[in-house]
């Protein structure tokens, strides 16, 4: 038996219709397009009306002309006769006279003074409905001072000869063909400037194509001054951005293998070697794989450290500090370090300073790291200088020495992680971990530094409102 419902074959597809994406070009054409018609069809309406009112009035301006000489004859008329019969061969001869058509009267209208139709020019002018402001609008005939006749032009009646409606027609249909025309016109320049102005796009998507896909060795293109050229700035400032950060991710990758080989390999020939028996497990081999683990423990540290002050996620445990005692303290530890390096070391600070909001432990490491960058970057009879001074809603804290100075590339990149200056060692993170930690805090940090002229490290931290 044949069930009542139907099931689709297994090989069966749905296929939904997906409509084509309209480009940006096309978009902005079909709005010129919508624009452009609109205007052109406002324009032909106005044009249009204007000139064939214009043809009009002329046309009425013709048959008053002729309205005068025939009022005259058929004032002539009635006051003859009395009477409007035979009126017919008066405009008969008239319009022969003028030369209309088949010798009628032309487009007149002859009415009593009630309205009653006495002559009609044709066929249209007998149908006129005459309405009593129609009356009113019509010629007067009058004869010794009574109205005898109401005389009507066909203009006035709204009703114009074939040669006059033909005439009328021609000028709609001109200014037609005009609209038609200056729409193509129109249409034509405006594809063109379309194509002008969304080609630049097309170079800068294709710019940006290859950047998302991971290719940084093309320079993008930059068509000018305008908004489309700020754009294409701004696109090969990213991508020189992108590239510089693409290199420093492969020096990253690199250094931190290069970091790690060594305490690892030498934790692996300790540990195998004791394991062997060919090296006893006393303390000394002990502490040599302990200094290499701290060593390995300290810079998963700053490696975190800077990933989350990147991420904004570094937790800072905010306080109002003294900056005074703060930094004395900073100094009494400095002193006690450079006792026997020959350097000297001084605190510039007033008497007071306003308290400051900031994580103290954290505090502590980045004036820290920038005393022991000084410390690694002067010689014997160098001189190192703390100082500070309020400055506005922040306080001011520098850290200066009188050391070798460096180079205008190395301070351009000093800031940079994995950055690492001629003759440096390490990672290259502790300036970066550096600045990262002071805008943690909502500062701002800056060097000034000039070969043999020393250096001078300066950063901000925000006035405590407590």
């Amino acid at each position: 038996m044949a069930s009542g419902t139907s099931s689709s074959s297994p090989g069966h597809k749905e296929t939904t219709t997906k409509l084509r994406p309209v480009s940006l070009r096309y978009k902005l054409f079909f709005g010129l397009a919508v624009v452009v018609v609109a205007s052109l069809g406002a324009v032909y309406a106005v044009a249009t009306h204007l000139l064939v009112t214009d043809a009009k009035e002329f046309i009425a301006s013709e048959h008053a002309a002729q309205a005068v000489g025939i009022k005259a004859q058929l004032v002539s008329y009635y006051s003859e006769n009395m009477t409007w019969d035979g009126v017919e061969k008066l405009f008969s001869e008239h319009g022969r006279y003028r030369g209309e058509e088949h010798g009628q009267g032309g487009q007149f209208l002859l009415t009593d003074p009630e309205g009653r139709i006495v002559y009609a020019g044709s066929h249209k002018l007998r149908e006129v409905n005459l309405s009593p402001r129609l009356l009113a609008e019509g010629i007067p005939i009058t004869v010794e001072g009574k109205k005898v006749g109401i005389l009507f032009t066909g203009p006035l009646l709204g009703q114009f000869t074939e040669i006059e409606e033909r005439l009328l027609s021609s000028v709609r249909r001109t200014v037609a063909y005009a609209a038609v025309i200056s729409l193509g016109i129109a249409l034509g320049i405006g594809l063109t400037l379309l194509r002008l102005i969304t080609a630049p796009f097309e170079r800068l998507t294709a710019a940006t194509r290859a950047i998302s896909s991971g290719d940084l060795t093309h320079p993008v293109p930059v068509p000018g001054d305008d908004e489309i050229g700020r754009l294409g700035r701004v696109l090969e400032e990213l991508r020189v951005g992108l590239s510089r950060s693409e290199a420093a991710r492969r020096r990253m990758l690199a250094d931190i293998a290069h970091e790690l080989r060594n305490p690892l390999a030498i934790i692996r020939a300790k540990v195998e070697a004791m394991l062997d028996g060919i090296q006893p497990a006393n303390e000394e081999n002990l502490m040599t794989v302990n200094e290499r683990l701290l060593h390995l423990s300290g810079l998963v540290d700053e490696l975190q450290d800077i990933a989350l002050a990147e991420a904004h996620e570094l937790p800072l445990d905010r306080a109002p500090i003294d900056l005074v005692e703060f930094l004395r303290g900073v100094a009494a530890d400095a002193r006690t370090l450079l006792a026997g390096a020959d350097k000297k070391f001084n605190l510039e600070i007033p008497a007071k300073l306003p308290r400051v909001s900031a994580d103290r432990r954290r505090l502590h490491q980045i004036v820290w790291n920038l005393l022991s960058n000084a410390l690694r970057h002067t010689h014997p009879g160098d001189e190192i200088t703390l100082h500070a001074e309020p400055r506005g809603r922040e306080v001011l804290i520098q850290v200066s020495d009188t050391g070798e100075g460096m180079p205008a590339e190395t301070v351009s990149h000093v800031f940079d992680r994995f950055y690492k200056g001629k003759g440096s060692k390490g990672l290259g993170l502790g300036l970066a971990i550096t600045k990262a930690l002071v805008e943690s805090h909502g500062g701002r940090i800056w060097v000034e530094s000039a070969p043999g002229e020393g250096t001078r490290f300066s950063f901000t931290i925000p006035i405590s409102r407590t």
